[in-house]
This record gives structure tokens, sequence and C-alpha cells, in this order.
């Protein structure tokens, strides 16, 4: 069938309206798969031109791409013990990132409409692999109920 310029298709056998296979839910549906569902084809137009090694590539590309997401790194906590005013947090991480070269983000969880706005820092200095310092300032009427704080390092990608 020479149906390159049409649409991608899945093709199956025309299941007769003789077919009435017997026995329990599990023989019927078996029986159904191996006749009809096994002996079903896909049609990609222009797969047809597509040679191994344009096949190959694109594995490898694929395996590439897998790999680098893998190797990003994110961390993420959250702190509950907030000091009303200018409060100094350290943060460590249960496991190390590869460098020291990751991007921090913060943000505050409020209880309530906030009358005041937080704010935060980074410690001069202390940014490691194992984990860093920040200052936050939670000010009175700012409803802090915890900060959460993400790491992660993208440069892989």
């Amino acid at each position: 069938m020479d149906n390159q310029s049409s649409p991608a298709q899945l093709l199956f056998p025309m299941v007769p309206s003789t077919y009435c296979p017997e026995g329990t839910w599990s023989d019927v549906l078996n029986s159904f798969t191996t006749l009809y569902l096994n002996n079903g084809t896909v049609n990609i137009p222009g797969l047809n031109q597509i040679t191994p090694q344009q096949i190959q590539t694109i594995q490898q590309n694929v395996l590439t791409i897998q790999n680098q997401l893998d190797a990003v790194s994110y961390k993420t906590g959250s702190i509950t013990s907030i000091t009303t005013g200018i409060g100094s947090y350290a943060v460590t991480f249960p496991s190390a990132m590869p460098s020291s070269a990751y991007q921090i983000s913060v943000y505050f969880v409020a209880t309530g409409t906030p009358t005041a706005i937080p704010t935060w820092s980074v410690s001069s200095g202390t940014i490691t692999t194992s984990g860093f310092t920040f200052f936050a300032n939670c000010a009175s009427g700012s409803n802090v109920s915890s900060i959460v704080w993400s790491v992660y390092n993208l440069s892989v990608l």
C-alpha cells in the first residue's frame, strides 16, 4: 500500500461478527490480542526514508539528552523555625552538589495576608557544595510560617 502522503495510521484486521470466543475473561482477551492486535500494523508516512544510521543517531541524541537531564542536581527543603526580624538560616544538603555554582530560590509561606513583605539575601562567601547560609527579614506582620528553599545546577545543559 503506497500511502506515504497520508497521515499516520494504525491498521488492524477486521473483527468478524462471528468472533465469539469462550472461556474466562483472560482467555477471551488473550484470544483477541493474539488474533487481532498482534496482527496490526503502524503506517508512518516517510518512515521508509529513514536509514539505520539516522535511527542510531537519533537514539544517541536521546541518550545524550537523558544523561544531561539525569545530571541536573536539584535539592529542596523548608525551614519552619522563623525569627521575627532579621534571622540567619544555615542550609546543609543531605548530599553534596557537584559544584558550588548553583542557583538558589527562596520563597516565603504566609499564614495570612501580610502587612509587611519579607526579603532574603545570601550571606557572602557561604555558598559551598554542602550548603549555604542566607538572611531573611521577616518583619512583624509578614505572617511567615515557613521558608522554602531550592537549589539547582543546570550547568550540564
